[in-house]
């Protein structure tokens, strides 16, 4: 699963973490990206990467009406072929979500105990996305975006049963090619190995998405230490 993640890069870290065009725009950081939220995404622009702004909740060129729609914000690898709702997009509009960690829910008793989960080494986490670009009918168009899932690694395995597709950055040019045959990108859909991330349980405020600070990182016992003096 991903509900929540980390976006914390500054524009010349991703350019070049990600070998963007320069974006023409700036972005914020945040510590609680949360749905519904306009969230950065990469996406190919001829034999470019460029970066894009777009909603996190897919919405399929074919909904009549986004605002009763359903917004997924994820998509089982398992199924991309079979839903009509990531089908096309499978096919044609593969993305990749720029992440500096995400946070993972594990169900302990009646309560949901968060963990953050990070990149043991490098700036980044690339998870495997969808985009749309909805169009309406006085000529508005939305981009919209969903992360892709599938079964936990053994680190994650610990906390729940399912975890963002994170890929390598020698997998980014055939994912985002859009002349890729989807039978050609099975391999890449598989849970990434263990010993890229490591993960720390955090304090319960990240559930609040008006909670957006780097404090909701921190480990819960780095958190319960007395101030010094």
């Amino acid at each position: 699963m991903c509900e929540r993640y980390t976006f914390t890069f500054d524009a010349r870290t991703l350019v070049e973490a990600f070998r963007l065009l320069p974006p023409a725009f700036a972005f914020g950081t945040s510590h609680n990206v949360a749905p519904g939220q306009p969230i950065l995404i990469v996406r190919p622009e001829g034999r470019a990467r460029v970066a894009d702004v777009a909603y996190w909740g897919l919405i399929p060129g074919w909904v009549k009406d986004p605002n009763i729609s359903p917004k997924p914000i994820q998509a089982r690898a398992e199924t991309l072929e079979e839903k009509p709702t990531f089908r096309g997009a499978f096919k044609r509009k593969r993305i990749l979500i720029p992440a500096s960690g995400f946070y993972a829910w594990e169900s302990a008793g009646r309560a949901r105990r968060p963990h953050y989960i990070q990149p043991r080494e490098g700036t980044a986490f690339a998870f495997a996305g969808l985009m749309e670009d909805w169009q309406g009918p006085h000529g508005e168009v939305m981009i919209s975006a969903c992360v892709i899932t599938t079964s936990a690694n053994d680190l994650m395995a610990g906390i729940q049963d399912r975890m963002p597709v994170i890929l390598p950055p020698e997998a980014w040019d055939l994912w985002l090619d859009p002349a890729a045959q989807t039978r050609e990108l099975g391999s890449l859909l598989a849970p990434c190995p263990s010993g890229w991330m490591t993960a720390h349980p955090v304090g319960p405020e990240v559930s609040d998405t008006r909670q957006d600070h780097p404090g909701l990182i921190l480990p819960v016992e780095a958190r319960q230490k007395p101030l010094p003096g």
